[in-house]
């Protein structure tokens, strides 16, 4: 077994070491966790080159006992020198990972080293998703205890044997006599000694999900966030920061993120020294969490990835470890149905017949899986009625024969559901108004005729747990859209005490995945597509439970080659809902094209293509049919951005090189010019026929040379590219 975690006594430091990074860090004198570096695989560290400021400013105290001056002697320097876990109302004001109340409303907090352990394994969370316990894995976890109050904090540093990333998590224990309010506990801090750093993220909003978005670090504190009750249309809970030489594929860059589903913030705060603190966790906007003696609170599970390799190493091992790692390992390399969706050809216009018909037409298409959506259940023809009401309209369809008639054909058979929602005209609202998240006593905010269920209300989870399982057990259901129509707003809860509502947004969370949790686990054979409004809850925490979601209402192939060229630096294609809809800005062939590195599918009506665009589509069918397990589980290469250049073009290799798919797609038209498309990822010896102009090449001359696109392009001229090795 490869010993991946050290520590020297004699220096008191940590190294957390594989072949890929190393991170170091120790206790000082004062017993804070100081922290040194994280890069490339060092095998030692000079500890005073690393901590010396050269100034004895902030290193002196006054000592309690004898009311004398007194000074570190080692290099610590109080509010200027990194930090792992930077305590708050003390020196330190850059930003702190823990603040927490006492009964006598001091939030003064400060958390200092009292022992460790080491051993094989990771820690795993009841409640919450997280990375699975599985393959040479190991954890640090450090036992700190609060400078003044008897609180405990366990801070655990997880590393696994393949993979370029550290896994970080907290747990706060209160043994004091009283309760405490945490009013903030984040999951990961990382000091990095500069400010010389470009920062991307990815802003949207429905149907402009992931805009991948560049911009320079400068001093101040920066914050990504969500405060809507879920990882949010409006920011995704990732973020990039890179050395400001660094490129695609050359320098040094970091990722950070966190396996959780809600509000969430990633503070960046660059202080007068020029350090950049990076900070991820729960959002501390309207969180207040009453924590009783001896209990104890879990944050959400943190990540930081680095590469040595550029962007684009940070986006294949973050696809590697959540394939891997994360993934139902059940559906991770298990072939997902070519799925035809009913809501764009008809919405909630149906009945039995024409569902039957509709089916009937899937077929031709080459589709694997048909799914009903909205409009199957209580009394729902419109947006106003009926969440809530999990029960078969059986005056509107004949759900048995529509199943039977899908599997005599061969097709799967898919059902929408929205469990977290309830409209106020249901009969589930008229019995049990309790179950709707709000004060009862002011008016409530509705979006799409819609308020949210409260998941933090126990009884409310039963009701409709009960509800869909009477469903999934008396009908062969193979597959369910879990979708989720609106943000959360009116965070009060009639379930939990006025002193507890700062409690709420968290114990949705909670209660969602516990939901979740219940329903997938009697079901292992569903395979289940997390939606929110598209894609407005993308994010690790419900991958752990869906294998895949729906990445955009938008339709618009324009808009969808943006949408998923950057949704595919942060997630895996095997995640990534990617279908052909009926807009009209492209031909079906390039929109088949663009929809084919994701999971394929289709959003229309059948009768409305002609023989001619039913072949376009069929033909992309099929090189999807024969590249899925390419596209599951081989290593994106992002070769051009449609960010900064008039060109998208995404490649995906196997892991073995023998194959790859390309994507690339001209946005406005261009005439003959030079213009060569260059690989990534191939072995340079070997000799690759390539489908564009059926040649075959050296590896090395694919990535040296490139593929000539020197013709006059027209608008969104789009191909798709299949690369085979010749033995």
């Amino acid at each position: 077994m490869v010993i991946m975690i050290n520590f020297d006594r004699q220096r008191k430091t940590f190294c957390l070491r594989n072949r890929y990074l190393s991170y170091w860090f120790y206790v000082n004198e004062a017993n804070i966790l100081q922290h040194l570096f994280l890069g490339s695989p060092l095998a030692d560290i000079n500890l005073l080159a690393l901590t010396n400021l050269d100034t004895d400013w902030s290193r002196s105290y006054l000592d309690k006992n004898t009311n004398l001056e007194g000074s570190y002697q080692d290099a610590f320097y109080d509010g200027k020198s990194m930090m792992e876990i930077p305590g708050f109302g003390y020196a330190d004001k850059r930003g702190a990972s823990f603040i927490i109340e006492d009964s006598n409303k001091n939030v003064a907090t400060d958390f200092r080293y009292v022992s460790h352990r080491i051993y094989q394994g990771k820690p795993l969370l009841s409640q919450m998703p997280c990375f699975r316990d599985e393959g040479n894995v190991q954890t640090l976890e450090i036992t700190l205890q609060d400078l003044k109050r008897d609180i405990t904090l366990l801070a655990s540093y997880t590393i696994y044997e393949d993979y370029s990333l550290i896994l970080r998590n907290n747990q706060i224990i209160n043994n004091e006599e009283q309760p405490i309010i945490i009013r903030r506990a984040y999951s990961l801090n990382l000091d990095l000694p500069s400010k010389d750093y470009s920062l991307i993220h990815f802003p949207g909003d429905w149907c402009n999900e992931r805009r991948e978005v560049e911009e320079e670090i400068d001093y101040g504190l920066k914050r990504l966030y969500s405060n809507l009750g879920r990882s949010s249309h409006e920011e995704n809970p990732f973020a990039f920061i890179k050395e400001k030489d660094a490129g695609e594929y050359q320098g040094t860059c970091y990722a950070f993120s966190f396996v959780y589903s809600g509000n969430f913030a990633i503070d960046i705060n660059v202080d007068k020294l020029k350090m950049t603190r990076v900070q991820v966790g729960i959002n501390d906007e309207q969180f207040a969490w009453n924590l009783a003696s001896k209990q104890s609170f879990v944050t959400p599970e943190g990540l930081i990835v680095y590469s040595a390799k550029g962007i684009n190493g940070l986006t294949q091992t973050i696809h590697d470890i959540t394939r891997e790692k994360l993934i139902n390992k059940h559906f991770v390399n298990k072939d997902r149905p070519i799925m035809l969706n009913s809501w764009e050809g008809c919405y909630m216009d149906f009945n039995t017949e024409k569902i039957i018909r509709y089916i009937d037409d899937v077929v031709s298409m080459g589709a694997e899986l048909f799914v009903l959506d909205d409009g199957w259940f209580g009394q729902r023809n419109d947006d106003n009625t009926s969440l809530g009401d999990w029960t078969v309209n059986t005056q509107k369809i004949d759900l048995k024969r529509i199943i039977e008639h899908c599997h005599s054909l061969g097709l799967k058979f898919g059902l929408w559901f929205e469990p977290e929602m309830i409209n106020p005209q249901s009969d589930l609202f008229r019995h049990h108004p309790e179950f709707a998240l709000g004060d009862p006593k002011v008016n409530r905010s509705l979006s799409r005729h819609q308020l949210v269920l409260d998941t933090a209300n126990k009884a409310a989870i039963d009701n409709v747990y009960s509800q869909i399982i009477t469903i999934l057990d008396n009908y062969d259901i193979d597959y369910v859209k879990w979708d989720h129509n609106r943000n959360v707003a009116d965070a009060f809860s009639l379930a939990v005490s006025n002193y507890q509502q700062g409690e709420v947004y968290h114990r949705l969370m909670l209660g969602s995945y516990e939901l979740i949790n219940r329903i997938v686990t009697r079901y292992p054979n569903i395979l289940f597509e997390s939606c929110a409004s598209g894609g407005g809850r993308f994010d690790l925490g419900m991958l752990y439970y869906m294998p895949q979601v729906w990445t955009s209402d938008e339709m618009d192939p324009l808009q969808r080659l943006f949408i998923q060229y950057s949704t595919s630096r942060l997630y895996p294609l095997s995640t990534m809902g990617a279908h052909v809809g009926k807009h009209n800005t492209a031909s079906y062939s390039t929109k088949a094209k663009i929809s084919c590195l994701g999971i394929f599918g289709y959003e229309f009506d059948p009768k409305t293509l002609d023989a001619e665009q039913k072949k376009a589509v069929l033909d992309v069918a099929s090189v999807y049919k024969r590249n899925r397990n390419l596209i599951y589980s081989g290593d994106v290469y992002h070769l051009l951005t449609p960010y900064k250049q008039n060109y998208m073009s995404l490649l995906v290799v196997s892991k073995d090189k023998r194959q790859g798919l390309c994507l690339f797609s001209n946005l406005k038209k261009e005439n003959i010019e030079y213009r060569f498309l260059k690989l990534k990822g191939l072995d340079p010896q070997k000799k690759y026929f390539n489908s564009f102009d059926h040649q075959t090449y050296l590896g090395s001359y694919y990535m040296d040379v490139g593929i000539n696109l020197c013709k006059g392009l027209t608008f969104l001229e789009t191909y798709l590219i299949e690369i085979t090795i010749e033995e």
